[in-house]
């Protein structure tokens, strides 16, 4: 907890203090607004620390958006797992590069731009397909990745090309689902393999694809799944528990065992992996690797939120 959080949380702790802190809320506005001029009263600028690099994220101060900010940087939930999977997937990054290509992550479900930020900072040279369905998010993924080699698509995600409309099942924006629909509902949702073809294998190869999609998992992996198996590492966040009886996930685990992929977990993610020929080189080569993959444990506060505004 940064020294500002501190603050807040001690102040909090009395009424005194509460009484202290409404009075001074004015105050910490018209600082806020002389320091970032171009931020909209109603958006924060939340500094952070990712992968040893300072970098910031534009958002509304809302619980959803604290949220995402907190698993990306905070609970570190794409951190990939450390050891030998580790090594296999840094391999097959440099080898992506060494081929003259760039590794390509498709990012499904993108929300305000900080899992993209996150793949940025740790793949640096990989390109960033961002698939965002809610306009309002949207915007803000627009603000927060501009600056990054990142394709940043207003759409859902879809075992088919088609129409989509936005529904809000009460958690507010970060868990919008879509819902197929005719094309007055103006929000096109496109299929992996559409994306796929956006991007000439000469310059990309597939390399990570990210699924939050709010159960739209369900029909994505139930189609075809040839397009998905183009994808090394696939991280799905699951959501059975959102949509009890519904068998959402059960797709995803077929299309995993049919390809004998091997799966691990990281927080409320599932990750699989496919270690054999799509990595381009053997478990052999992979654990004499193991060595020099080892790292030392990341200090408990690096990623978190090192600076930012409370109200």
């Amino acid at each position: 907890m940064n020294l500002q959080a501190e603050t807040v949380e001690t102040l909090n702790a009395t009424s005194v203090g509460r009484i202290i802190r409404r009075a001074a809320r004015p105050a910490v506005h018209l600082v806020r607004r002389m320091l970032h001029p171009g931020v909209p009263p109603q958006l924060q600028l939340t500094r952070l620390n990712c992968n040893g690099q300072r970098t910031a994220i534009l958002h509304r101060r809302t619980f959803a958006d604290y949220s995402v900010i907190r698993q990306c940087f905070a609970d570190r939930q794409y951190d990939l797992p450390r050891h030998a999977h580790s090594a296999m997937i840094d391999n097959l990054y440099q080898q992506i590069l060494a081929s003259g290509r760039q590794p390509l992550i498709v990012d499904c479900g993108s929300n305000i731009g900080a899992s993209v930020l996150w793949f940025a900072s740790h793949y640096p040279r990989a390109h960033v397909l961002a698939v965002e369905p809610a306009p309002d998010n949207f915007e803000l993924l627009r603000q927060n990745c501009a600056h990054l080699d990142a394709d940043l698509r207003l759409a859902g995600i879809a075992a088919e090309d088609g129409f989509a409309c936005l529904t809000d099942p009460g958690e507010g924006s970060l868990a919008y689902r879509t819902i197929p629909a005719g094309p007055e509902s103006g929000l096109p949702t496109f299929s992996l393999p559409t994306l796929l073809k956006s991007k000439s294998p000469l310059t990309y190869t597939p390399f990570l694809l990210k699924l939050d999609i709010e159960g739209a998992e369900k029909t994505l992996f139930d189609g075809d799944c040839s397009a998905i198996a183009h994808f090394p590492i696939i991280i799905m966040e699951p959501h059975d528990w959102f949509l009890p009886g519904q068998a959402t996930s059960l797709g995803f685990f077929r299309f995993h065992a049919a390809a004998g992929r091997e799966l691990l977990i990281q927080h409320e993610n599932i990750i699989s992996i496919d270690c054999g020929a799509a990595a381009g080189f053997t478990f052999d080569s992979l654990f004499q690797t193991v060595a020099t993959a080892i790292r030392p444990a990341t200090p408990i506060n690096q990623g978190i939120c090192s600076e930012g505004h409370q109200n």
